[in-house]
């Protein structure tokens, strides 16, 4: 009987947990993707492309070896099994039936890149670092080289139905014909340097790049033609299925070799194969693996971008589904080449799958993993796992926080279940500060989380099962929790007179106009209208955090510098700016505060609240005054101005003035040069002006932008 949880059944709980906090927000930490779930720690478990978390199919070791690398699989007509393996050149058996492995042959050479079964029942090997091929016919008999051209590796062997051998070679890029009869050629040689893998179809090849990602059909004859240049640089495997579709598995990054040397002599491997990017594709991406689905009529279609660097062997299980072998994490997925979709079924205890074989074994599919570093073999069951873990990321709730329930979503088949335990702390990364884990919880849905209040959360998911043929499926996880009321804060408040200085004591700190040597008049800076209005709206203004996302609520007060009560300015402001008509305050000196709080996001009795003052600003609301304007001739029908203007509260900040008609204000300056006093003595020399009556008219603005204007004829 299979039980399907569902999430709505928690919802009811969600809302009775809520309506117990009023208006705090209850906050749900939601996982139910493959990245939610892949970026915890996942053992023994299976994660879908879609989602859906399982146990793992139970992978075993097969045999011993103590080898680096196991490099090539093949199968006689006996069902023995041949491994060829690096970094000591070695060839094992593996007997029908049997589970151990027996050296069958150790060869001078490095590495046993590629196996293959004569129609003869001899098996053939090909090697690195000096390109051979051996036909190796029992275990006591010494082998026979067929091929020995100065190639360094070879990659991959292949029989047709004719009983020829095709070698793939780098680092000259050639494929070999070698006939029944001992007898080699070069069928193809190639622009790349290495071909690493070939497929035999109806007498003809199709054949992968090991430097720019080339896919070649090459006819008997040697005629080749590019099917398809992928963006990476190797071709690493080709399959075909039974409608024609070619699938190719392309890596841009290597394995790593083994840095060993054997017998004092050769490199441990080959050099990572190296060229340009491919026309058109941009460079190639590091790192970067696909598996490409190149259609009969030529179309390609990436079917599948692998989470993982590399993607070393494929199988074609059938229409519907690709195993696919990969490093660096020993990981083996299963691919849809008609959707897509993928699933992480197992993890070898090796860094690379390097090689996969399938055999027939009393009626059932028997599946060998060969693996790098170390280079072991495994089997592939159809069995799950007894039980997984899936240990989840750290939730950060951003402050102190109350649990409320983990709920979960899933298919729980007979025999298999999920029970979760939980911890808290307040540390970014668990440790010993951190509570124990928490009892088992069990009900899918809705749990209450026993922990401790606490900023960071984490739970932990034990998948079990008594069924090896079935597995339980997690889909969603769901924790509700509300944060712990934390009060508002604030980082800064201004007052802004409305001088464009943003913040009147800025304002009120720069200095006067400084007229060029020699001039005590000239062209005013200002408007040439001059109708300066002094600014009498000011902005207060204030930034605040609220760690809760909290809806925030302002009070704003004001009081003078040697005042103790605060007054009431505004109330129930829900910006964090107030326009301040500084007219209806007497001169002087004062300051302002804000009252923020959160008591519209939380019940009576859990509201905070935070305060802020202002630095002091000055209020001058009174205009200068303007004296007695003096006029002397100088004889040559130019004047002398002089006039005293004061201000009782601010320096004067400018002085400008018109003769008769003018159309511009023009500036004029104090004695000194400088406006940076309360009374200046300002001076002016006229130009020569026609005979006759003359006005002048002088305006005053002091720092606050209070104006006062005075006149006289002359």
């Amino acid at each position: 009987m299979r039980r399907v949880i569902s999430f709505w059944s928690f919802i009811l709980t969600i809302l009775i947990f809520a309506g117990v906090a009023s208006a705090v927000k209850t906050s749900l930490w939601e996982q139910q993707n493959h990245a939610d779930f892949e970026s915890g720690k996942p053992k023994d478990l299976s994660l879908t492309s879609t989602g859906d978390v399982m146990l793992s199919l139970k992978i075993d070791a097969f045999t011993k070896m103590k080898e680096t690398q196991v490099w090539a699989l093949a199968e006689d007509a006996a069902g023995n099994l041949y491994a060829g393996t690096g970094n000591e050149g070695k060839i094992y058996k593996i007997s029908a039936g049997g589970d151990t492995a027996e050296l069958y042959y150790n060869s001078p050479e490095v590495t046993i890149y590629s196996l293959a079964i004569g129609p003869d029942g001899a098996l053939y090997a090909g090697t690195g670092p000096d390109g051979l091929i051996y036909k190796i016919t029992d275990a006591t008999t010494p082998p026979t080289t067929l091929l020995n051209e100065g190639d360094k590796y070879v990659w991959a062997l292949q029989f047709d139905d004719a009983g020829n051998l095709y070698a793939a070679t780098g680092t000259d890029g050639k494929i070999y014909k070698i006939t029944p009869e001992g007898e080699s050629s070069v069928l193809f040689d190639a622009e790349e340097k290495n071909i690493m893998t070939l497929l035999l179809h109806e007498n003809n090849f199709y054949a992968g790049s090991g430097d720019n990602g080339v896919i070649y059909h090459i006819t008997d004859d040697g005629t080749a033609k590019v099917v398809y240049q992928a963006k990476e640089k190797e071709v690493r495997a080709l399959k075909l299925d039974s409608k024609g579709n070619l699938y190719a598995a392309a890596v841009t990054s290597q394995p790593a070799e083994p840095s060993r040397n054997r017998r004092g002599g050769s490199s441990a491997g080959p050099p990572t194969p190296s060229g340009p990017p491919p026309p058109g594709g941009g460079p190639p991406q590091e790192n970067k693996s696909n598996i490409y689905k190149i259609r009969p009529d030529g179309t390609v279609v990436s079917i599948w971008n692998s989470p993982e660097p590399l993607i070393l062997a494929i199988v074609l299980e059938s229409e519907s589904q690709i195993l696919v072998g990969t490093g660096n994490e020993g990981k083996l997925y299963r691919v849809n080449p008609m959707s897509g979709d993928a699933t992480e079924i197992g993890k070898c205890s090796a860094d690379q799958v390097v090689a996969i074989h399938q055999k027939e074994v009393d009626g059932k599919t028997k599946t060998f993993l060969a693996t790098g570093n170390p280079g072991k073999l495994f089997t592939l069951t159809t069995d799950y796992v007894k039980e997984g873990t899936l240990e989840s990321k750290v939730h950060d709730a951003k402050s102190l926080s109350r649990w409320g329930k983990l709920s979960w979503e899933g298919e729980m088949a007979e025999g298999t279940a999920i029970a979760f335990s939980t911890r808290t702390g307040n540390t970014k990364k668990p440790d010993d500060t951190w509570n124990d884990w928490s009892e088992e919880l069990t009900t899918a849905e809705g749990s209450q989380v026993p922990n401790e209040d606490a900023q960071y959360i984490q739970w932990r998911a034990k998948f079990t099962t008594s069924d090896a043929a079935k597995t339980p499926v997690l889909k969603k996880v769901t924790l509700a929790s509300v944060q712990a009321n934390v009060e508002p804060r604030f980082t800064s408040i201004s007052v802004d007179d409305g001088s464009g200085s943003g913040n009147q004591e800025t304002r009120r700190r720069s200095g006067g106009n400084v007229p060029p040597p020699g001039a005590r008049g000239g062209s005013s800076g200002g408007s040439g209208s001059g109708n300066d209005t002094p600014a009498k709206k000011w902005k207060v203004s204030w930034k605040v955090e609220d760690a809760n996302a909290d809806t925030l609520q302002y009070t704003l007060y004001y009081k003078a510098v040697s005042a103790e009560n605060w007054r009431l300015l505004k109330k129930e402001l829900t910006k964090a700016e107030f326009e301040w008509d500084i007219t209806t305050v007497a001169d002087g000196r004062y300051e302002v505060k804000v009252v923020a709080t959160d008591k519209l996001s939380n019940p009576v009795g859990w509201a905070k609240s935070a305060d802020k003052v202002s630095p002091p600003f000055d209020v001058d609301n009174t205009q200068p005054s303007v004296g007695e304007i003096q006029v002397t001739p100088n004889g040559n029908g130019s004047f002398k101005i002089a006039c005293a203007v004061a201000d009782m509260g601010t320096p004067i900040q400018k002085a400008v003035y018109k003769i008769d008609n003018d159309e511009n204000w023009k500036a004029i300056f104090p004695d000194d040069g400088i406006f940076d006093s309360k009374s200046e003595q300002l001076l002016l020399e006229t130009g020569e002006l026609s005979e006759g009556t003359h006005s002048i008219t002088i305006r005053v603005t002091d720092r606050a932008q209070n104006t006062a204007t005075g006149g006289v004829d002359f």
